[in-house]
């Protein structure tokens, strides 16, 4: 063969191997800006926030600036656009604290939390949308001393592989009567476990909160196991542990946030609420980012 020959092959094997590049580049590439599906509770005012996910391309045209949600004239959003870096990608969040909802109708207060699926995207070019970003309950503000609290809400903690706790210690003697949320399905489900553990405190010995743990005991009795109404009696300590388990990619790409309420009872039936926090926030490999990327793809 001749030089001739060994030139054409070699600059057809490098064109190959460059088309092959560009080709595999745009098969890992978005395109656009991707949010993850949220199921999400939160409250109005209060300090409460909660993280809206999503994914972009590193080179991408045009990035996400904000985001806006109608009805909260006095939202606070704080973006965290690199968030996590990846190989292709970032995973960026925007931290959104709603505050108080502007007043329209009777002015009635709400008992239900409102539904909101969609945000308004603001984009660097100047551009908006409107986009679907799961599910997120906004519960009405909730105002009360908590000196008057019969539960003090004393310490809590969580570890990187999604369990965590809530301490509290028992004020006056109560009734336990109920454990709710919005998102309690997961549990049904299977992909998350939240146990209820009451203590009686130890004569002569004083109330100490729990120190932080690389991975949190999970102990007492699961919640849809426990015989309500619980009594409850002065000095005893009360711990509300979780594990999320996320078997599939799709799961796992998904975050939660849970408030879950516990109803407590005193004897002149005047009724108190606590809340745990329950939060999931996806950390992927850089594998399974890739693979969520390509299943983004397939889904317009």
């Amino acid at each position: 063969m001749s030089k001739k020959w060994y030139y054409v092959l070699a600059i057809l094997l490098a064109a190959c191997s460059w088309i092959g590049n560009v080709w595999y580049y745009e098969a890992n590439q978005l395109g656009r800006t991707v949010f993850l599906e949220h199921h999400v509770e939160t409250r109005e005012g209060g300090g409460r926030v909660f993280d809206l996910y999503y994914v972009e391309d590193k080179q991408a045209d045009k990035r996400l600036s904000s985001i806006r949600i109608e009805g909260y004239p006095g939202q606070i959003v704080t973006p965290y656009p690199r968030y996590a870096e990846y190989q292709r990608q970032y995973l960026g969040k925007m931290m959104v604290n709603l505050n108080a909802p502007e007043k329209k109708g009777t002015g009635e207060k709400l008992e239900e939390p409102i539904l909101i699926r969609e945000v308004t995207a603001l984009y660097s070019d100047g551009s908006s949308e409107q986009v679907n970003v799961g599910e997120i309950y906004v519960w009405p503000g909730v105002y009360h001393q908590e000196d008057q609290d019969p539960i003090s809400w004393t310490s809590g903690g969580s570890s990187s592989d999604h369990s965590g706790y809530d301490s509290a210690v028992v004020k006056r003697p109560v009734q336990l009567t109920a454990f709710s949320s919005k998102l309690l399905d997961i549990a049904l489900e299977g992909h998350l476990r939240i146990y209820a553990d009451i203590s009686s405190q130890i004569p002569g010995t004083s109330y100490r909160s729990q120190p932080s743990e690389a991975h949190i005991e999970l102990r007492g009795e699961l919640i849809d196991e426990i015989q309500l109404p619980l009594n409850i009696h002065k000095g005893d300590s009360i711990r509300i542990s979780h594990q999320f388990d996320m078997p599939s990619l799709e799961k796992s790409m998904q975050v939660y946030q849970l408030l879950l309420k516990t109803t407590f009872m005193e004897e002149s039936g005047r009724q108190w609420h606590g809340e745990s926090v329950i939060p999931y926030h996806p950390r992927p490999t850089d594998q399974e980012l890739s693979e969520f990327v390509r299943d983004s793809r397939r889904t317009p």
